[in-house]
């Protein structure tokens, strides 16, 4: 063998070594793809779909059942809204149904009756990519954007982080910040007024803490001295009461015998009393002589009576005598 024939044969086992490595590569990354059947679904968002791109996974759940094939704009002529055609690829084999008798995968209006449904789901907070996540969702309205469309059409739902931004976005926000500036301020002047009011209160606490504690050691020197005083007056009390005791004692026996003379003098004068009453009781014989007694006095009195008026009249009446009628 010549030396250029060699040369040619290590060549050509070169590039067909090459070709093999290739052709290996391309069915190891998408030749699975290539030899599996495909079904075309498109999706129309009526949002911004920035982050999602050709290529994005479509996932169920989390689970990739297919990617992003196309991505386009449509603008209606007369009322200028745009849309967002998204086209995807879907894989027949991806699922695997339980049951038998269930829709097959390949008839995808049945499954979008049923509560299949599309959205934006991101993949990285960091970078931003979006790709579509279909899940089932009966609860959600029937709406087709298209439904003249090529590909069977997937209803789309807005996502939970659309709505709140589209909240974010309807805020004053600007009014927002603004009050929030004054709000800001103010707290920031009521916080130096109440430093300024809690150093002028420390300054008074301190100096009415000062008073309060000579007021207290005054007032424990006075409490001190009353005890003290107590202390001797309470021995004076007991002096006096030992002493009243003791005297109580020593004049018990004399009190004893003026009160029973106390006692005898009221009976005896009880028993007076009663004589007495006896005497001037109604009928009584010393009774009927007092009365006689007391008749013959006021005759007596009454003469007398007569006698002085004549005297009065008649001085000489004492010695010539009482004159005849």
């Amino acid at each position: 063998m010549t030396p250029s024939r060699r040369n040619a044969l290590l060549v050509g086992a070169f590039v067909s070594v090459a070709l093999l490595l290739i052709v290996a590569t391309v069915l190891a990354v998408g030749g699975a793809s290539w030899f599996s059947s495909r079904i075309p679904a498109s999706v129309y968002f009526q949002g911004s779909v920035r982050g999602l791109y050709v290529g994005a996974p479509v996932t169920f759940r989390g689970v990739k059942v297919g990617e992003v094939e196309s991505i386009g704009i449509e603008i209606d002529s007369k009322t200028l809204d745009a849309r967002i055609p998204v086209r995807l690829s879907l894989s027949a084999g991806a699922v695997r149904w339980g049951d038998q008798q269930a829709t097959s995968v390949h008839d995808l209006p049945e499954l979008v009756k049923r509560g299949l449904r599309a959205r934006l789901a991101m993949q990285s907070v960091v970078t931003g990519q979006m790709g579509v996540d279909l899940d089932f969702m009966p609860d959600t309205p029937l709406a087709f954007v298209n439904p003249r469309a090529d590909a069977a059409e997937i209803p789309a739902i807005k996502d939970r982080l659309d709505a709140l931004i589209e909240q974010v976005s309807d805020l004053p926000v600007r009014e927002l910040a603004t009050d929030l500036r004054h709000t800001l301020q103010t707290l920031d002047q009521t916080l130096k007024a109440t430093q300024v009011a809690m150093e002028r209160t420390g300054r008074e606490l301190s100096s009415t803490g000062a008073e309060a504690r000579r007021t207290l050691q005054t007032a424990t020197q006075a409490l001190e001295d009353v005890q003290a005083q107590s202390h001797a007056t309470l021995a004076s009390v007991q002096q006096l009461s030992d002493a009243s005791r003791q005297t109580v004692q020593q004049a018990q026996p004399e009190l004893q015998r003026t009160l029973e003379a106390a006692r005898d003098s009221a009976a005896q004068a009880r028993q007076a009393m009663q004589q007495v009453a006896e005497l001037t009781a109604p009928g009584a014989p010393v009774r009927a002589d007092l009365d006689a007694a007391l008749r013959d006095l006021a005759l007596a009195t009454r003469s007398l009576r007569a006698f002085g008026e004549q005297l009065e009249r008649q001085p000489n009446a004492l010695l010539f005598g009482k004159p005849s009628p």
